[in-house]
């Protein structure tokens, strides 16, 4: 039975990370366009909080199963933006700061929880939930900034690179999108398959997770009773409370 209900917190931390953490991080995105100059999200019904506009059936579906997933694409037109390479890239940074943001505000929400009742089933279930809502968003943060098309991190990388290779990224578009998602889905699955065992992601995020924990100043009780980490948190409990 513990087993069945830590599967449910599973997933129910995934369906937090679909309907708050992911459109918190596509909000901030086209108000961040919006604000430099190009309305063209708000246009496209993006500048909202409600996670149906920026939903991709299949991303939300593949989010729900294994955790880790994509929204719906975000377009802007930077011919509207005044000064291209630096607004693109605050546009770029904007999202993945968003999921950074959100971890810290769900880590520090959850520790100041449980630390009010920390012999509580619901209040243990809900500090699992919201870190691993957290955590799965700094990981989309971590992913977002890599250097592979068509995430923010190669915008931000294309805007200051030579022409020579924007020559040949535009006559092999088509290849090197195929490639780039072949790599990305190659380091998502083989971090699935071996249960985090070989992470590329893993390593970077652990590096930002000790920089963003300098912020979190409300920590888990370390007094949890063991029939609580039994249930609630299984052998791993180590991952939450650290």
């Amino acid at each position: 039975m513990s087993v069945i209900y830590r599967l449910i917190l599973v997933a129910i931390s995934r369906v937090i990370l679909l309907v708050a953490v992911m459109p918190a991080a596509a909000f901030v995105k086209a108000g961040t366009a919006k604000l430099l100059g190009d309305d063209t999200p708000k246009s496209q019904g993006r500048l909202s909080l409600d996670f149906r506009r920026h939903t991709d059936r299949t991303g939300m579906l593949i989010t729900l199963i294994t955790g880790m997933g994509w929204s719906k694409e975000m377009n802007y037109d930077v011919s509207k933006l005044k000064r291209m390479k630096l607004d693109v890239t605050l546009i770029s940074l904007s999202a993945p700061f968003a999921y950074f943001f959100m971890y810290l505000l769900l880590y520090n929400i959850s520790g100041a929880l449980y630390g009010l009742a920390p012999s509580s089933f619901l209040m243990a279930s809900l500090f699992r939930v919201l870190r691993a809502a957290a955590y799965s968003g700094l990981c989309f943060g971590v992913i977002d900034l890599l250097p592979l098309p068509s995430l923010d991190g190669f915008q931000i990388f294309y805007q200051f690179s030579w022409p020579k290779f924007r020559r040949w990224y535009f006559s092999h578009y088509k290849k090197i999108m195929y490639w780039s998602n072949i790599i990305l889905w190659g380091i998502i699955f083989i971090e699935l398959i071996t249960d985090g065992e070989i992470s590329v992601i893993g390593v970077i995020v652990t590096q930002f997770k000790r920089l963003l924990d300098h912020l979190v100043f409300c920590h888990a009780p370390w007094d949890i009773p063991e029939k609580i980490v039994k249930v609630v948190f299984g052998e791993n409990w180590f991952y939450f409370v650290d």
